[in-house]
């Protein structure tokens, strides 16, 4: 299928849809009787119908071809496109509003949304509002901008330059400049520590130079409202400054805003002032980079913190895999498959399972370099992990299941194996080049260079050939890792190989008991070169191969006499100890002077790495559980029961107000339930106590909602009969809500519930109902991995594999197109599997359609391959726009698969983040704005918009940077030796097909993997069902890797997990209330009657002993097992001996008398 008909045929399926919900929501079952989420083909429409959340008259034409026009005069995503849309708003060009101020707002609204590529909640809930304040001398007046929490959520860059588009309002209108006090200055870089030290971490905490120069020189006042609830200790009460509480908002545009990103938002201000925009207030702005410059370059950065900074959050029973750059570790790959790329990277499905199955595909990794984190990925055409047995014998691991079934025997993990880094990851972070190990990529791009042909993996002797004759290295796979042992291992295992003797080509080398503490360290250096030799009875044997590349790596000649040639061998070591500079010469360069061709460096680079987040795939479910957004208040009981509420008879809660003029009555519902007439929105005076059509005349003040008691029983006969429901149709409790927190307390439908809890399925903040996942791309597939039949992909438009073939087998390659998604059904997952859960969100809908609305049935599916084509909506946490998926199939991996465009749109990166879809006839249907939380953030995570097409220059521009060549570069390899920067290689990325014909198509990837689910589909840490089990496990991997200090982890999980959340639980316990164990009821202190205040239930702590015991004998037990410092020995003993205060010793506790008698 042509790509353009791909997108018509997307297009035509959305507005069908749109069309038959629209018909089913003009039965006026729902708050709004139409469809709530308006469609966006462009990212100014999708900026445009953000917007108009908040202000319903910019929702104009004019303004989308506005953006339009000043795009094709600027160029798309540019600063200057929403410097004037911002100008113009402000203006009032397009539509009037209630102030100045407001059209300021407005502009500057606008302006975050489109750099912001109208996808995320921060122009509605980041930035709060504009206010005009007076100047010190009371004279002038400035602008002051207010920010709040979800600010972050527009990243730092966009969250900084936001304040440049406040000053450019500023100066155009005439506003004078902020003129801070000193006390303000103060508080400013006072609130900025406190809230880093106080609250959570700032990703980048600025000096007090830095934050005391942007105080001074910002020329507008930033601020925000109180969001936390703790004041600052000093620099109260300021008249300015309207809280004393910290400020989140102000912290996070400070901080990770403007001083993180104040060098990319100086080279924006310098391309605006080159487009002709003043910008007069940020001459500043190069004086402030360079003092940043020169504070960084000051600071002194500890040796043992360096590159550590992913070892600093260790959560107890998630394995740390690798320390820091140490040998063995995980081996730096350069290259992308095609289900790596944008964040995520890939290891061997063996090392997967030499390492327990800790790492599954979709775990999250957090690394030393050159990214913080990562999706991990699975690829079996690079290296795996080389081990030792119990019994001594060395084994390089190529296989999966042989790595399962060899773990127990492992005693050591001498190398985990490479890890697979796209060159784009490089580049996108600005990180150096690091040495990459001597691959068999790298020299096959050395042999093309010099003109020469060979497979990728020839047979010994034609490597040799192929080595002399083109004057390259000896191909990689008959090398060994020498960089990695001593001098003095190198020699004692030539003394060792010396006394050994050639049997049948293969090398047996002496090891009875009596010699092996003799060769104890030539048995270690051969371990560490990463030879495999298996141990016999009293010899050590090799195989074929290595025995001839091992010989030949030394410079003798298998067909010789080999002590004859190791004399010579070793009087050539003599000759060349040292060099002329009289430095020691190393183990490589000793053996390049004995080889009869060049032997390349096989380590490279080690990458230290540890386990983030397990991988995901879920229902997504509220606390509480509920099917429906009905409140059933206390009368619901501890469990939110409708059937306890209906056998209490009524509930009190918060309802909106509807009026049947038929029945001459009120009801909750904007359907009549006894008539099913269409009922009048009505307001509440709580003055006068009654309803009215519009606000209240006499008092002037009228609220959408009453707290009244309505009665259950009425409502829920009135569900079930409208519905049909019969008694035994629903065998599960049906859930609603305590009670409901949106701006006017609309609620769903109570049949809704009993039909959710029929398909055992649960309802969202929104009405939707959604499944997360953890994050992956992916650029083709294999029908085989998706389970979906070939006829079922012809039927949806994949005829042709990436050679041009006709589809005829499941084992072709296919590219993924842009908006199709592979859903997980992984079959040793403990939670839901999508397409379970799918088909049955499928079926409910279609009962929906059919028994509340009362029109013909849209899915009518009955195996998950009637899933496939089915259109979704995909979203990203902190996001507010939904982008257009089509489900292809099913893999067995527990992530979201799709095109690196649809991550990019929801403006997310593959690092361990998570995504939710849900099925579009379900949002089309039941999502309302109406139920969203009227608190702040309510609006996050709400599809608001609908992304109906992919544009490939309208997504997150950090998929520019992903690489898609079929090949690495010999230039990389080479600029890697030598540390250069990446900017210095050149290599095809998807920034280079931009606005071409293959924006979406062709994108290369350099290594193949032979099934992407390959490898453990769900992680140890997500079977074992205790920590103390998750644990146990993670020390003994741990003991098992050579790159990891076992006493350090030991040291880091004490220190970072269980003695931070002992002392914590401990405080708690100090200060902890009790709850009602039937209704749930918080009490700080115990009520005098000695039971619950409302409902008489039995009273219990809220921190139990347990918790507070919990960790403390794990942690003592790892302590003195793992021989961790004496101060932090003796730090868990007195905490001990404090809680045996509190609590008593088991032994030592006080028992009644009656147990004697």
């Amino acid at each position: 299928m042509k790509l353009n008909e791909y997108f018509e045929r997307i297009e035509k399926e959305v507005k069908e849809a749109y069309v038959i919900a629209n018909e089913a929501r003009k039965a006026g079952v729902d708050p709004v009787s139409e469809v709530e989420v308006p469609m966006a083909n462009s990212l100014a429409e999708r900026v445009v119908g953000l917007i108009s959340v908040l202000y319903p008259q910019a929702y104009d034409k004019r303004i989308v071809d506005r953006i339009l026009e000043l795009e094709k005069e600027y160029g798309s995503l540019e600063a200057a496109v929403a410097l004037k849309i911002a100008e113009e708003i402000a203006k009032e060009k397009f539509c009037k509003f209630e102030s100045h101020v407001q059209s300021m707002e407005a502009g500057i609204r606008i302006a975050i949304a489109y750099l912001t590529l109208g996808y995320v909640s921060s122009p509605i809930e980041g930035f709060i509002q504009l206010k005009v304040k007076k100047t010190l001398d009371g004279n002038g007046e400035f602008l002051a901008p207010y920010y709040s929490g979800p600010i972050r959520s527009a990243g730092g860059t966009e969250a900084g330059f936001s304040l440049v588009i406040v000053d450019y309002l500023r100066e155009l209108f005439g506003y004078a400049k902020y003129d801070p006090s000193s006390d303000e200055i103060k508080r400013g870089v006072a609130e900025c520590y406190e809230y880093h030290e106080r609250i959570t971490n700032l990703q980048y905490l600025p000096s007090e130079a830095e934050l005391e120069f942007l105080m001074k020189n910002i020329p507008i006042q930033l601020t925000g409202d109180p969001s936390e609830d703790k004041e600052v200790y000093n620099y109260k009460d300021l008249p300015r400054i309207e809280t004393n509480f910290i400020r989140s908002g102000f912290c996070l545009v400070m901080g990770e805003g403007m001083a993180q990103k104040a060098p990319k938002i100086l080279r924006r201000v310098t391309k605006l002032r080159a487009q002709g925009f003043k910008l007069n207030g940020w001459d500043w702005l190069d004086e402030f980079v360079a003092l940043q410059k020169k504070i960084k370059e000051n600071k002194k950065v500890g040796s043992s913190r360096s590159g550590a900074t992913y070892m600093q959050d260790l959560v107890a029973g998630r394995p740390v895999f690798a320390h820091p750059s140490v040998s063995g570790a995980f081996r730096l790959r350069y290259g992308r498959a095609r289900n790596t790329g944008y964040s995520t990277l890939a290891v061997h499905p063996a090392t997967m399972g030499i390492t327990d199955g800790f790492i599954a595909i979709g775990t999250q990794l957090k690394i030393e370099k050159p990214t913080k984190g990562c999706t991990c990925a699975s690829c079996d055409t690079i290296m795996g992990p080389i081990v030792k047995l119990n019994d001594g014998s060395v084994k390089y691991i190529k296989e999966y299941e042989t790595a399962k079934t060899i773990y127990s025997k492992v005693s050591e993990v001498l190398y985990l194996g490479d890890i697979l880094v796209p060159y784009g990851d490089f580049i996108n972070r600005n990180h150096p080049l690091e040495k990459a190990g001597y691959v068999e990529q790298y020299w096959m791009e050395q042999l093309k260079d010099k003109g020469g042909k060979s497979e990728l993996f020839p047979s010994f002797k034609e490597a040799i050939a192929l080595s002399k004759e083109y004057n390259i290295p000896l191909h990689p796979e008959y090398i060994y890792f020498w960089k990695e042992i001593s001098k003095e291992e190198f020699y004692s295992l030539l003394d060792w190989i010396n006394h050994g003797e050639i049997r049948e080509k293969k090398l047996v080398l002496p090891f009875s008991h009596q010699e092996k503490e003799r060769f104890q360290k030539g048995k270690r250096a051969l371990e560490l070169i990463g030879c495999e030799h298996e141990v016999v009875t009293a010899n050590v044997l090799l195989n074929e191969k290595d025995t001839s590349a091992i010989l030949f790596n030394l410079g003798i000649n298998i067909n010789e006499g080999l002590n004859e040639q190791l004399d010579e061998v070793i009087i050539k070591i003599k000759n060349n100890e040292k060099k002329e500079s009289g430095e020691e010469i190393k183990v490589l360069e000793l053996i390049n002077i004995l080889s009869r061709v060049v032997i390349e460096d096989k380590s490279g680079t080690f990458i230290g790495a540890r386990m983030g987040r397990p991988e995901k795939a879920k229902l997504r479910v509220l606390p509480g559980s509920p099917h429906v957004l009905f409140p059933v208040g206390e009368e619901g009981g501890r469990m939110r029961s409708v059937q306890e509420a209906y056998d209490f008879g009524s509930v009190s809660a918060d309802f909106s107000v509807y009026f049947c003029s038929k029945c001459v009555k009120e009801t909750i519902y904007p359907l009549c339930e006894d008539c099913g007439s269409n009922c009048e929105k009505r307001f509440w005076c709580r003055d006068c106590m009654r309803s009215s059509v519009s606000k209240c005349e006499e008092h002037g003040y009228s609220q959408e909602f009453v707290e009244k008691r309505i009665d259950m029983r009425h409502y829920v006969d009135r569900a079930k009969k409208a519905m049909s429901i019969k008694a035994d149709e629903v065998q599960t409790i049906v859930k609603g809500v305590k009670g409901t927190s949106n701006k006017d307390h609309s609620c769903e439908h109570l049949a809704k519930g009993y039909l959710r809890a029929k398909y055992n399925i649960h309802v969202n903040k929104d009405g939707t109902i959604r499944y997360d996942m953890t994050e992956m791309p992916i650029t083709h597939f294999k029908p085989v991995e998706i389970g979906t039949s070939i006829k079922k992909l012809r039927e949806i438009g994949y005829d042709k594999d990436i050679n041009g073939n006709d589809l005829e087998n499941e084992n072709q390659i296919l590219e993924i197109l842009p908006h199709d998604i592979i859903l997980p059904s992984c079959p040793v997952s403990p939670d839901e599997k999508a397409d379970d859960v799918f088909l049955s969100v499928a079926n409910f809908v279609d009962e929906e359609l059919i028994r509340l609305y009362r029109v013909k049935s849209f899915f009518n599916v009955k195996t998950r391959e009637d899933l496939v084509g089915s259109l979704m909506g995909c979203m990203a946490p902190h996001t507010c726009s939904t982008v257009i998926g089509r489900i292809i199939g099913f893999s067995k991996v527990q992530a979201l698969l799709a095109s690196p465009y649809i991550h990019a749109a929801m403006r997310r990166d593959c690092d361990g983040d998570e995504a939710a879809v849900m099925l579009l006839m379900d949002l089309l249907l039941n999502f309302s704005r109406k139920f969203l939380p009227a608190h702040r953030g309510g609006t996050q995570d709400a599809p608001l918009v609908l992304n109906l097409r992919l544009r490939a220059n309208e997504v997150d521009d950090m998929i520019f940077d992903v690489d898609v060549s079929k090949f690495i570069p010999l230039v990389l390899y080479e600029s890697a030796m030598k540390h250069s920067m990446p900017s210095e290689v050149k290599m095809e990325q998807v920034r280079d097909r931009l606005g071409g014909v293959n924006e979406f198509t062709e994108l290369g990837y350099s290594y193949e993997c032979s099934n992407i689910n390959l490898g453990p589909q769900c992680s140890s840490y997500k079977t074992l069902p205790t920590m103390g089990e998750k644990v146990d496990d993670m020390m003994k991997l741990c003991s098992k890797i050579r790159a990891v200090n076992i006493t350090d982890v030991a040291r880091l999980v004490i220190e970072r997990h269980f003695i931070r959340d002992t002392r914590g639980n401990l405080r708690k316990f100090s200060q902890q209330g009790v709850r009602c164990v039937t209704c749930n009821a918080k009490y700080r202190r115990p009520p005098l009657g000695g039971k619950c205040e409302k409902c008489g239930g039995k009273l219990l702590f809220t921190i139990s002993e347990g918790s507070v015991l919990k960790y403390m004998q794990k942690a003592l037990d790892l302590a003195r097992t793992y021989k961790v410092q004496p101060y932090l020995i003796e730090s868990l003993e007195l905490t001990e001996s404090f809680i045996h205060s509190l609590f008593g010793k088991e032994t030592e506790r006080q028992e009644g008398l009656g147990k004697w008698f």
